[in-house]
């Protein structure tokens, strides 16, 4: 940790306006601003997104809509000062101050955490003087919901998640695609495979049939999802979670009755433990969802 004080140190050095960024994971990016900056008008940063080359790019790499642009935001210069003080800048003349001692993984994830964390980086965000003086504050309505996800995504690669909980949240409270992407281990680039080789035959192949329920759910088309899962379960390719997943959509999509239904039907394939206990819980809270006795 102290190395990577060190390598921010020398850059608030090169650059006094410096900050930041990062989406879940930590791949963080340091960027520095020649002068104050200015500040940028809320149509100026939606063109990125309506003009068909940049908005391509930009949605590939999952920041799908302009608010995403903000919550990468991790420090700005003030806190590069503030947790930088009294550690020596990594410089030409001293390159040793980067070791080769092996690297943390836990002390890092405990300072990566600490900036990924949406409540208090959030507010750091709204603080910042830096984003006060470039960042349109008509984009903030919304913001808090991206750091959310932001944070949502990285303690699920980092420590693991409850996956239908997390895909609950990203159908139920977000329009984007990549997380819904990403939480069923599918992305962009095997989405389009999977696409490619299912349009060559009349019945998808099963290798592609988790990224087509993938892209499905991304596009917020449920009834589609619960076609290409029912096909596997008529093929006698349906793992229990599948059975899990197809139990969620049918409440979802507002076929609670078919959802008992398939409880029911797999009963004797469901062990019970804490994953089993939170969703039939859920699905009765949300959906009047009631495991047949």
């Amino acid at each position: 940790i102290d190395e990577s004080k060190a390598i921010l140190r020398a850059f608030h050095n090169a650059f006094p306006n410096a900050s930041v960024w990062a989406s879940a994971d930590q791949e963080w990016i340091m960027m520095g601003i020649k002068g104050p900056g200015r500040k940028v008008k809320e149509e100026e940063i939606r063109q990125l997104w309506s003009d068909p080359d940049s908005g391509a790019d930009l949605r590939r790499i999952g920041i799908e809509v302009p608010e995403q642009l903000g919550a990468l935001f991790l420090m700005d210069g003030e806190e590069i000062d503030r947790i930088t003080h009294g550690v020596a800048p990594l410089t030409d003349i001293y390159p040793k101050r980067l070791t080769d001692e092996p690297w943390d993984d836990e002390a890092n994830h405990r300072f990566a955490l600490r900036y990924l964390e949406a409540p208090s980086t959030f507010e750091r965000f709204l603080r910042s003087s830096l984003v006060n003086a470039i960042w349109p504050e008509t984009l903030n309505r919304s913001l808090e919901s991206f750091f959310i996800l932001r944070q949502s995504r990285y303690l699920s690669e980092m420590i693991g998640s409850n996956k239908l909980a997390e895909l609950d949240l990203y159908l139920r409270h977000s329009r984007l695609r990549m997380p819904v992407l990403e939480v069923l281990g599918s992305d962009g680039l095997r989405l389009a495979i999977a696409e490619r080789v299912a349009k060559k035959s009349q019945t998808p192949p099963l290798e592609t049939m988790p990224d087509l329920i993938a892209g499905a759910l991304a596009r917020r088309d449920i009834d589609g999802a619960i076609r290409l899962l029912e096909s596997e379960k008529d093929r006698g390719v349906f793992s229990l979670n599948d059975t899990f997943l197809l139990t969620y959509l049918y409440c979802l999509n507002g076929s609670v009755e078919k959802a008992e239904a398939l409880a029911a039907t797999n009963g004797g394939s469901i062990t019970k433990d804490s994953f089993v206990d939170w969703l039939w819980e859920k699905l009765e809270k949300d959906f009047g969802f009631h495991l047949p006795r």
